[in-house]
C-alpha cells in the first residue's frame, strides 16, 4: 500500500510543500475500533436515550397535572365568587347532569375570560355537574394519577363511588 505524506516547510519568507511516497511496511498498525467495540457504544447509547425519553414523558406528564390542578383552583374560585353574588351555582342544564365544563363559558362570562381546557388535548375535557341546593362538582382526569372529583357538597353518585376526592 502506497501512502502520500505531506510537509508544509518554512524557507525564509515561503512555504514550500513537500510530498513524500512511502509504502506500508508489515510494522506499520492503523489505529482502528472493532465492529464489537462500536455495536457497544451504539447499545449504550439507545439505552441512555431510553431512558431519558421515559424520565422526559413522566416529566411533561407532572407537569400538565399541574396545570390542570391550576386551572380548576381557578374554576372554583370564580364558582364561588359567582354563587357569593347569585346565591346559587351556574346551571348549564338539568341538575345532576355531568355537562363540558366549556359550557359554563356564558353564566361566568363576567367573572372569566375563557374557561380553561385540558393542557394535553382539547378533546379530553373536564366535567362539571351542578346538584341540587348548594352543590357542584368537578371531575378532573389526570395523567400521572387517579382521576379525582372537587367541588361542595359532591354527590357519591355523579361519577361513582369509585372516584375519589381531590
Amino acid at each position: 500500500m502506497l501512502i502520500l505524506i505531506y510537509k508544509l516547510k518554512k524557507e525564509g519568507d515561503k512555504y514550500l510543500l513537500k510530498i513524500t511516497k512511502n509504502r506500508l511496511n508489515k510494522n506499520f498498525s492503523a489505529q482502528a475500533f472493532t465492529i464489537v467495540e462500536l455495536l457497544v457504544v451504539i447499545v449504550v447509547i439507545g439505552i441512555l436515550a431510553a431512558i431519558t425519553i421515559i424520565s422526559y414523558t413522566g416529566v411533561l406528564q407532572k407537569s400538565r397535572d399541574s396545570v390542570r390542578l391550576s386551572d380548576i383552583s381557578n374554576v372554583r374560585k370564580v364558582l364561588e365568587l359567582y354563587h357569593a353574588e347569585n346565591g346559587f351555582y351556574p346551571s348549564v342544564g338539568f341538575d345532576g347532569g355531568g355537562y363540558i365544563l366549556s359550557t359554563l363559558a356564558t353564566p361566568l362570562a363576567a367573572y372569566i375570560n375563557s374557561i380553561p381546557t385540558d393542557p394535553s388535548s382539547p378533546s379530553r375535557n373536564y366535567s362539571y355537574v351542578r346538584g341540587p341546593g348548594d352543590a357542584y362538582g368537578i371531575l378532573i382526569n389526570y395523567e400521572s394519577k387517579p382521576q379525582c372529583k372537587t367541588g361542595v357538597n359532591i354527590n357519591a353518585g355523579w361519577w361513582g363511588a369509585g372516584v375519589p376526592s381531590c
